[in-house]
């Protein structure tokens, strides 16, 4: 029997999936600078973060954040920062380029170095933690074990969340290798840039 609820459930993930964020933006930045992969190593992460979020949701870490503003606030910080820094880095990289650098391929970052990248830019976003503890309960049906029903939910969603990452990363790999003026990749580095130094400074100055 189809559980529509899960259905349901998919739909609603998939779109929000969708939805542009500072993860994207981050997966963005590491497909032009690493190719695919970048994309597989940030996506990975960014997975194993929701994972973790979803668990803490699960057990009543996330009620904490509603509750507690000092936790909220200190995330809040930490994942702006974060975002910051990596906008920063990003924009002095494509300034840096060279006017070949299209011809010349991307050195090979640490595979632990990407992979971290992705996962720090969703760990340290507060917003998941509250998302999730307000969203995942909306399909826990009466009479279902909670536990469970919030585990199987978030890893749903952490696998849709991780496949769409995935797809849209290999299509700006795919923009990336057919690109042939090194002004207009610098350009696409540059607005990735200022999108994750935009996320960063919304993520400080939201409130609650």
């Amino acid at each position: 029997m189809i559980d529509a609820t899960l259905l349901a459930f998919a739909g609603v993930s998939l779109l929000l999936a969708v939805t542009p964020g500072p993860d994207m933006a981050v997966v963005t930045k590491n497909a032009l600078a690493h190719g695919r992969r970048g994309v597989v190593l940030t996506t990975s992460g960014i997975a194993l973060a929701l994972v973790i979020w979803v668990t803490a949701t699960a057990v009543g870490l996330s009620a904490l954040l509603r509750t507690s503003g000092e936790v909220l606030f200190a995330l809040k910080i930490i994942g702006a920062c974060y975002l910051a820094y990596l906008g920063l880095r990003t924009l002095i990289e494509s300034l840096a380029q060279p006017s070949n650098f299209l011809a010349v391929t991307p050195p090979a970052a640490p595979a632990q170095a990407v992979f971290r990248q992705g996962f720090l830019s969703a760990i340290s976003n507060p917003k998941l933690g509250v998302f999730f503890v307000t969203f995942l309960p909306q399909f826990v049906l009466p009479g279902q074990a909670v536990l469970p029903r919030l585990l199987e939910l978030g890893v749903i969603f952490a696998v849709i969340g991780w496949l769409w990452m995935n797809l849209y990363g290999l299509f700006v790999t795919r923009l990336r290798e057919v690109i042939t003026t090194s002004r207009v990749r610098q350009w696409m580095q540059r607005v990735t840039a200022v999108v994750l130094l935009g996320f960063g400074a919304r993520l400080a100055l939201e409130r609650g």
